[in-house]
């Protein structure tokens, strides 16, 4: 695989399909979790405070401060939030055993503990969760027999007992476990064709006004690349709009491609012609965000819910208008532009200056830059230009890799 293609994969490609998923999962649980201990916790440790059980208060105070920081504190990623999460199931599952003995709640959260780690971890920490799980029954059952363990009186209750009990647990837990198991891959399988006919299906739409306007595959793969660094690193601003989220961020990196489709509708006369364009054919030309717009929007009558879609509309209605209103083909002004246009204008703008074309040879990087800055605020959204002109040496880069690749 190339550079270009590599870097592209890096940026738009989804690593694990059920990403997404799994942080809607963890910020649903965990965050009902949350709000349902607020009386619990404080009822606990008042109850614990009462009888004079001090480790166990202490105990509570920590699992849910460890609830509240993988819930709200940004600089924790959701790789290491799931991690953390599961170790708190099992850590109040052990810690409610060792308290009080064999309680519903000790093995109810144990229980929960390797099915968690296959959601939000997947398969294989789902098997060392079950591993974990029987080593500490079994040394909890050790620790029973020669009682080194004091819990409350259980009449009649002996380590036979407990072990028929432990055995029966880990046995329901693994059909439990290994059923989510299951049925996670073939929802990760589904989502993952999916999200491959999607792309399939944008790309295809981009290549036919790729082809009629004489450009190159790496075009598009450019227009990915910089939409994806422009909006990641306004995303990471402080200033940043709401929108700009995650999701936001795919669907811009996809249908980022789709900036030009309308041109579909433009005679090749026009579209081909190497030469300057007239005052009468650059009117013609002028049409494109409007076809492009009317297509996409054809399309999402029969899928409504496509947000990618609905995003390449705006994109390829609106990448023409300019911050100051001088633009087209609706003269809309500042942030009644849609965000998703701006951040293709600035990117669109760049690739054309910097790409070869039949009528003119490439800007510098340097010259681009500064065409851009002088645009700010007059062609482009100024806070987007402040962006640019963070990570403008990750855009020379890719600019120089994939004019090295096209010759």
């Amino acid at each position: 695989m190339s550079p270009i293609l590599g870097s592209l994969a890096d940026l738009i490609e989804i690593n694990d399909s059920l990403s997404v998923w799994r942080k809607v999962i963890f910020d649903k649980l965990f965050g009902t979790l949350a709000i349902i201990c607020i009386p619990v916790y404080f009822t606990s440790v008042y109850l614990c405070l009462e009888a004079n059980l001090w480790p166990m208060a202490i105990f509570d105070t920590l699992v849910y401060a460890v609830l509240l920081t993988i819930l709200f504190k940004q600089s924790i990623s959701d790789s290491q939030r799931f991690f953390i999460g599961c170790g708190l199931a099992y850590s109040i599952g052990v810690g409610f055993l060792l308290a009080i003995g064999p309680s519903g709640a000790g093995f109810f959260w144990l229980f929960i503990f390797p099915p968690l780690a296959a959601i939000l971890l997947g398969r294989i920490a789902s098997y060392w969760a079950q591993a974990i799980n029987v080593f500490s029954l079994l040394v909890i059952g050790i620790c029973f027999q020669f009682q080194l363990l004091i819990w409350p009186n259980i009449e009649g209750y002996n380590t036979v007992i407990w072990s028929v009990v432990a055995i029966n647990f880990i046995a329901a837990n693994l059909m439990v476990s290994l059923s989510i198991c299951y049925l996670l891959e073939k929802l990760s399988n589904s989502l993952q064709s999916t999200l491959t006919s999607r792309r399939a299906t944008v790309i295809g739409l981009a290549k036919l006004a790729e082809y009629r306007d004489n450009e190159t595959g790496a075009h598009l793969l450019r227009m990915q690349q910089y939409t994806a660094l422009l909006a990641s690193q306004r995303a990471l601003e402080q200033d940043a709009p709401q929108e700009l989220t995650d999701s936001f961020i795919e669907d811009i990196t996809l249908s980022s491609v789709l900036h030009d489709i309308g041109k579909v509708g433009i005679a090749d006369a026009i579209l081909l012609k190497p030469g300057r364009l007239t005052a009468e054919e650059f009117e013609s030309i002028k049409a494109h965000p409007v076809i492009g717009a009317d297509v996409l929007s054809s399309l999402i009558e029969y899928a409504p819910q496509c947000n990618f879609i609905k995003m390449g509309r705006d994109i390829a209605g609106g990448h023409h208008e300019k911050w100051d209103g001088s633009g087209y083909p609706k003269g809309l002004q500042g942030e009644n532009i849609p965000l998703s246009a701006r951040i293709v204008a600035l990117v669109d703008v760049y690739d054309a200056l910097t790409s070869p074309r039949c009528y003119k040879k490439p800007f510098s990087h340097k010259d681009a830059v500064k065409l851009i800055r002088e645009g700010k605020a007059k062609h482009f959204d100024p806070y987007l230009v402040e962006s640019f002109m963070t990570i403008h040496q990750q855009f020379e880069y890719l600019s120089l890799s994939s004019l090295d690749e096209t010759k």
